[in-house]
């Protein structure tokens, strides 16, 4: 059972923060989702919203500004005053500073596709491609991910619609995907058990305070994996089930 750690353990410590993935890691957690972003000089960026103006000092486009104005903002006292001077990391740092025993769940939320080239020139800078799993809402970046990197794993994240299963796992093929990302209101055994039956994981996303229950119902359900904000609560369950 994955327990994927949404931005770090991002309920508690400022998301995408170096900070808030260690925070994570101390929990027993073994895979955190990050955010990538394009600066306008061509760094990517650990970072969820195209703008700063949210998880910064700063404001404006993070793709109009250089990588030394991103690591000039502070990205970690908007969530509270002790989060003071927590920056911005880049991919590479993210690579370089975490565990490598440690799965980065890597969403691709940068405009366009230019930016895909240099997201699997990082991943082999470092030798990671054993420890990087490459997910987006914009699944026609995937197939590209597939063409230039065919070993790495890619999870289609899925936004709620009116699709059938078969749809989906349909949708999955031609991908070319290893995982559905359905939300996890949307997650049902007759997905799992198609998906299963197509050699498909199931990774759920949505999950924040308060959805212990939730995320017993999906546990049960046979999922193989669930991206959370409060990895601390999904790691008792498991540790509670001895699947952790």
């Amino acid at each position: 059972m994955m327990n994927i750690a949404h931005r770090g353990f991002s309920s508690q410590y400022p998301e995408n923060t170096l900070l808030s993935f260690h925070k994570a890691i101390d929990l027993g957690v073994g895979l955190l989702e990050l955010d990538l972003q394009l600066t306008r000089d061509g760094h990517l960026i650990v970072l969820h919203d195209k703008t700063v103006d949210r998880t910064t000092d700063g404001s404006g486009q993070a793709a109009d500004l250089t990588l030394d104005e991103i690591k000039g903002l502070d990205a970690g006292g908007w969530l509270a005053p002790d989060f003071a001077g927590e920056r911005i990391p880049t991919f590479m740092e993210a690579m370089e500073e975490l565990d490598p025993s440690i799965i980065l769940v890597t969403e691709l939320k940068f405009t366009g596709n230019d930016g895909i080239q240099g997201v699997i020139d990082r991943i082999d800078e470092r030798d990671a491609s054993d420890r990087v799993v490459i997910s987006s809402f914009d699944l026609a970046k995937l197939p590209i991910v597939k063409t230039l990197a065919p070993g790495l794993p890619t999870t289609a994240l899925l936004k709620t619609d009116e699709t059938t299963t078969q749809e989906k796992i349909d949708l999955a093929r031609e991908l070319k995907v290893d995982t559905l990302g359905p939300r996890y209101t949307d997650v049902t055994q007759e997905l799992v058990d198609a998906a299963h039956a197509a050699d498909l994981l199931v990774r759920a996303w949505g999950l924040g305070r308060d959805q212990g229950e939730e995320m017993t119902r999906l546990i049960e359900l046979g999922v193989d994996g669930m991206t959370t904000d409060c990895p601390d609560i999904l790691q008792r369950i498991l540790v509670s089930r001895g699947l952790a």
